[in-house]
């Protein structure tokens, strides 16, 4: 899957193979075992990654944990994650962002996410 650099000039066309939706939505990352490396909020959300804002000790290519919450009464959702950019603020951009590739979703998974987004929007 090749994801569109934000602010990439050229055809414009999406090429993600599940297209985000632009819903801010708290999440929390992690690294081998468990260690925290961001608490943020996303700037979008698909079935497939999400770009959020922060910034913390993480690199392109690492695999991480990241937990979106459901709500008081449920278990957070919690996925597998691998790191596919990460941006630093510049004319365009404010703050630090970090794009995320998510891997390894069940259907389940992909449900969940569909009902945390729809909530979202909401």
């Amino acid at each position: 899957m090749t994801l569109m650099v934000d602010g990439e000039h050229g055809s414009g066309k999406e090429r993600r193979s599940k297209p985000r939706t632009l819903v801010s939505v708290p999440l929390t990352m992690y690294g081998r075992n468990r260690q925290l490396l961001i608490r943020a909020r996303t700037v979008d959300l698909s079935c497939a990654g999400a770009l959020v804002h922060g910034a913390g000790p993480i690199r392109v290519g690492q695999a991480v944990e990241v937990e979106v919450p459901r709500g008081d009464s449920r278990n957070p959702l919690t996925l597998k994650a691998e790191v596919v950019r990460i941006s630093t603020p510049d004319q365009h951009r404010k703050q630090h962002g970090v794009a995320l590739r998510f891997v390894e979703v069940s259907e389940i998974d992909e449900a969940i996410l569909a009902s945390i987004i729809a909530a979202a929007r909401r």
